[in-house]
């Protein structure tokens, strides 16, 4: 993990991720979330469902996100490593 986590990052992984929106993941901003909750994605839990039948592969899971919801490289990137630091974090 990096020494810099963001507000939104630290949040997330500070509390259980119980039924908490995808909007909550740290690289979703507005318009991926609306894109995502429009798709079935709307709680983080089913985010993270996708990343673990991914077998948490970061390159293959940010791909999704970019070409499946039009995500950012960064916003991408951002997702994953959410994820992946709550996977480390909670599993």
């Amino acid at each position: 993990m990096s020494n810099f986590m963001s507000c939104k990052l630290r949040t997330f992984l500070g509390e259980p991720m119980g039924e908490k929106c995808v909007a909550f993941v740290d690289g979703v901003g507005r318009d991926l979330a609306r894109s995502l909750i429009t798709c079935g994605y709307d709680k983080a839990y089913v985010l993270l469902g996708q990343f673990l039948l991914m077998h948490k592969k970061d390159e293959e899971f940010q791909m999704w996100l970019r070409m499946s919801f039009g995500a950012t490289r960064q916003e991408a990137r951002m997702i994953a490593n959410c994820l992946r630091e709550w996977c480390n974090s909670f599993i």
